[in-house]
């Protein structure tokens, strides 16, 4: 592939964009777009330049292919969460207060994209055959600052000796994803909105009840 158009934090730095980058972030927008709505089979190339409004042409020039297009989209839009994620770690506060907030920024993260959410749904599907040529450059720099967190939490004596951060992520992802991605049926169930403001606020409030009581030395103390 030509060069990486979506290096990590390329499409979201600040000041102006070159006229190629501008048109790069214009693609990537559509792709994740036509891709969240259709999958990667059941989208064209065709429908992300008309999206885009730009030339086809432009996007085998940046891209080269579909294939490669669809994971430079799941690329750009993992990098922008894996930012908020990174930001709340340097903060600096103690590890309840990153924790909590970082259960925060994700929840919020995924009800703010919901084709970030669909996109999720079609890797499923597709075993994470796409994903997993993304993630691991993300995550395996991530795993070792998150795994000193928790020992640091679990040192200070906050948080239970026993607990795996392999697991806690997967927790904290599953408790959030399948409100989003089951949206539509939870609705039907409830017969209430689950996009109101409440409800997401009492949604988040009840998964960090339930990771913090699992998680504390103490899980009956005061949050």
């Amino acid at each position: 592939m030509k060069g990486n158009p979506t290096h990590p934090l390329n499409s979201e730095k600040g000041g102006d964009l070159t006229r190629s980058e501008e048109s790069k972030q214009r693609i990537l927008l559509a792709g994740t777009a036509i891709f969240a709505l259709k999958g990667l089979e059941g989208s064209r190339v065709d429908e992300i330049a008309d999206e885009a409004k730009i030339n086809k042409r432009m996007i085998y020039h940046y891209f080269e292919s579909k294939e490669n297009l669809y994971v430079e989209v799941l690329r750009y839009n993992y990098t922008k969460l894996y930012a908020r994620g990174s930001s709340v770690i340097q903060s600096g506060a103690d590890p309840e207060t990153v924790i909590k907030q970082g259960i925060r920024e994700y929840f919020y993260y995924l009800a703010e994209h919901d084709e970030f959410v669909r996109l999720m749904s079609w890797e499923a599907l597709n075993q994470e055959k796409y994903a997993n040529r993304v993630l691991p450059q993300l995550i395996d720099p991530a795993e070792p600052v998150l795994r000193e967190f928790l020992q640091e939490g679990q040192r200070a004596g906050l948080i239970r000796r026993n607990i795996d951060i392999r697991h806690l992520l997967v927790s904290v992802n599953a408790l959030c994803l399948v409100y989003f991605s089951r949206r539509e049926m939870l609705q039907t169930f409830w017969k209430e909105d689950m996009m109101a403001p409440a409800m997401l606020e009492e949604r988040l409030t009840h998964i960090q009840d339930i990771i913090f009581n699992g998680i504390l030395k103490h899980g009956e103390e005061e949050m």
